[in-house]
Order: structure tokens, then sequence, then C-alpha cells
């Protein structure tokens, strides 16, 4: 029954995904918090590329911002406003524990759980972010720093892979809250 992809997925099958995540926006409702430049625009202004604004010099502000040029041609300082761009890593929890190996009619919930992370994986890397996250069973985890690399998401593959192929119907459940919160705790650490 292991070849069977309702299952137990396969690392040929997360690979295949990629296609899905093509389809996805992570366009996001917030704004950047990360403290490395990237791609995404943020309210946060600064020394960006992207130009906001055109208006009269403030007490405070960046002498290196003023332009000249206006300031020549209205008689009072101007500067220019940029916005930065920010980083949005992501991290995906991915739970493989025996409490989601259960199913309906379409497959098991612990499959569709990795499949998920795999395309939400491809969509993050696809739009040029960090990627990380930590899959964990009932008693181990596995730990990927966010990066922004196919390396660090195909680890990522073989890991829900190996996690997911541990699950049989004969291993026991333990449904211990606190696991939940030991895996949890790390997860700050690695979305910095």
């Amino acid at each position: 029954m292991r070849d069977d992809p309702r299952i137990h997925v396969s690392l040929e099958h997360l690979r295949n995904l990629q296609g899905a995540a093509e389809q996805l926006s992570f366009l996001p409702r917030q704004p950047a918090r990360s403290v490395l430049n990237g791609q995404h625009a943020s309210r946060l202004r600064g020394r960006g590329l992207n130009f906001e604004e055109m208006r009269d010099y403030l007490p405070g502000d960046d002498v290196r911002s003023i332009d000249w040029k206006a300031t020549a041609r209205t008689g009072s300082p101007h500067v220019r406003v940029y916005t930065e761009e920010r980083d949005r890593p992501a991290l995906l929890v991915v739970d493989q524990r025996m409490s989601m190996f259960f199913g309906s009619t379409l497959n098991m919930k612990s499959v569709t759980a990795v499949e998920a992370a795999a395309i939400a994986a491809f969509g993050v890397l696809g739009a040029g972010d960090r990627v990380g996250g930590i899959v964990f069973d009932d008693s181990t985890q596995a730990e990927f720093a966010p990066r922004r690399s196919r390396r660090t998401v195909f680890a990522l593959l073989q890991a829900m892979t190996r996690f997911n192929g541990a699950l049989h119907a004969a291993k026991r459940v333990d449904e211990s809250a606190d696991r939940l919160n030991d895996v949890l705790r790390p997860v700050a650490r690695l979305a910095r």
C-alpha cells in the first residue's frame, strides 16, 4: 500500500506540484517586517529604489535626500522620498503526527498537509523569497532555515516525504499538546 498516493506521498509527486505553485499569488495585506532588503514594497520609507513623492524638507530629514534641482527651482528645500523593498521569508510548519493520519474520500490529511506545504514552498521560492520550515512527527523534527534556494526546498520535500512515509496504521497515537508547543518554540528563531 506504500505506492498509494492517497496514503503516502512520493518525492516525485511533490516535485510535480511545482506547476501548481505558478498559479499562486502571495500578495500580502500587511507590510514587510523583515530588516533585509528584498523585492516587496513596504510602507517603510528610506533609501529604496521606488520613488514615492517629492515634499518640503522637514527638520530631521536626511540631508542626502535633498533634491537640489527642485530646491533651486522653488527657492525652498525639497526632498525625494523613496520606499524600501523588503524581504518576506516564509516558514512552513508541517505536522506529520499520527493524529494527521486519517482521511476523507480523497486522501489522508497528512498527504494534504504535505502537498499544501510543497505548493507553498514552490510559490514562495518562485516569488523570489526565502523559504524554510519545520517538519515534525510525534517524537522528532527537522528544521530548515529560510533560504532562497532550490536546494533548501528539495531538502524540505525530502524530509516531508520521509516523515510522511513513516506513518502507518499500527503506530501508536501520542496526543500530547506539549509536543506542538515544543515544535513551535524554534519558529521565532528560524523566522529571523
